[in-house]
């Protein structure tokens, strides 16, 4: 970045750092996702403590040479989105999946402009469900891990929507017979994740499952705590 660059930016971690000042993890287009410290954000002479709280779209400038930046500037780019109750912790999960997947310095400009839309949608109250899952497969995509979801693994032959499934994570779906198979996935649900159509009933519960499957595949054994957060909540 050059010196005095104003760019977009969204804080998706922040905690106090000293006395007055915030210790900020920003996700960007460009730079992908980096720290900066806020200092004296927090003083009661300032206001900018109101404007880096998360799900706010920002303008920033930062400088500094060293790994953590130092928040020069902050304007807010358009208007703050309000999420609220279970949307809120949709946000919250949004937030740790980047933290825990992404690298740091490590640019991802297609996925940001899909989390900005994302926390728009959920904002605007369509389906926390349906917007969860088409932004996980965006990030699995980036970063590499593209699902398979319309054809088989094995024999490549097209999915269909009234046969039953068993999906191998980093391989694709199989075809099976018995309905009483761990994880079955009906095709429905595979072609509707595939082309992004909003999933029925039986599908949200399927499609939530092989996620949570798939996420946990390569976030390792630590818990989300937002997922716990949520489940507290419930």
């Amino acid at each position: 970045m050059t010196r005095h660059e104003l760019f977009p930016a969204c804080i998706i971690h922040r905690r106090d750092y000293r006395n007055t000042s915030l210790l900020l993890e920003l996700f960007t287009p460009h730079e992908g996702r980096l720290p900066a410290i806020a200092k004296g954000a927090k003083s009661t002479r300032s206001n900018r403590s109101a404007l880096l709280q998360p799900f706010m779209p920002l303008l920033v400038t930062l400088s500094g040479r060293g790994e953590i930046k130092q928040l020069i500037h902050v304007e807010p780019e358009g208007r703050p989105l309000s999420l609220t109750q279970e949307k809120l912790y949709c946000g919250f999960y949004l937030n740790e999946l980047l933290m825990r997947l992404l690298e740091r310095k490590d640019p991802f400009p297609a996925l940001y402009v899909h989390y900005v839309h994302t926390l728009e949608r959920l904002a605007s109250h369509e389906s926390a469900d349906q917007c969860l899952r088409e932004f996980e497969l965006a990030l699995l995509h980036e970063l590499g891990y593209g699902l398979l979801l319309d054809r088989t693994a094995d024999t490549g032959e097209p999915v269909i929507a009234e046969e039953s499934y068993h999906y191998v994570v980093e391989q694709g779906p199989y075809k099976v017979s018995d309905t009483q198979v761990e994880d079955l996935l009906h095709g429905r649900t595979l072609l509707h994740l595939h082309n992004r159509k909003n999933l029925d009933e039986q599908g949200v519960a399927e499609a939530k499952r092989l996620m949570r499957r798939i996420l946990a595949f390569y976030l390792g054994d630590k818990p989300l705590k937002s997922r716990e957060l949520f489940q507290g909540l419930k």
